[in-house]
């Protein structure tokens, strides 16, 4: 099993990362409302499959409920002094949020 630390700066982005056997194009975007906090599209750049507005939350493996999507692998947020279920601030990207990948 290998983890890969995602790089991310701050503020709203958008960047091309190949993970295991796939290039996605990542979106991170901050919705300011109600329910907001940040949210991630992540598109298979061949266009064979995607997901959009995924809600950034610690502690739980973001791509489990899509297995039949076969995104491969497992996608994760953490924070510092991480609380399960946490959902990072803006000021958290690029600061203190760190995102990881692993081919498990």
């Amino acid at each position: 099993m290998s983890i890969y630390q995602i790089p991310l700066s701050t503020g709203a982005q958008s960047f091309s990362i190949r993970l295991g056997e796939y290039n996605y194009r990542m979106t991170l975007i901050y919705r300011d409302a109600d329910g907001g906090g940040w949210f991630l599209d992540m598109v298979r750049t061949d266009g064979s499959d995607a997901l959009q507005g995924l809600p950034l939350v610690t502690g739980v493996n973001l791509l489990a409920q899509f297995g039949y999507k076969s995104m491969g692998g497992a996608l994760w947020c953490e924070l510092p002094k991480q609380v399960k279920n946490y959902e990072p601030t803006y000021a958290d990207m690029g600061q203190t949020l760190s995102l990881f990948w692993s081919d498990e």
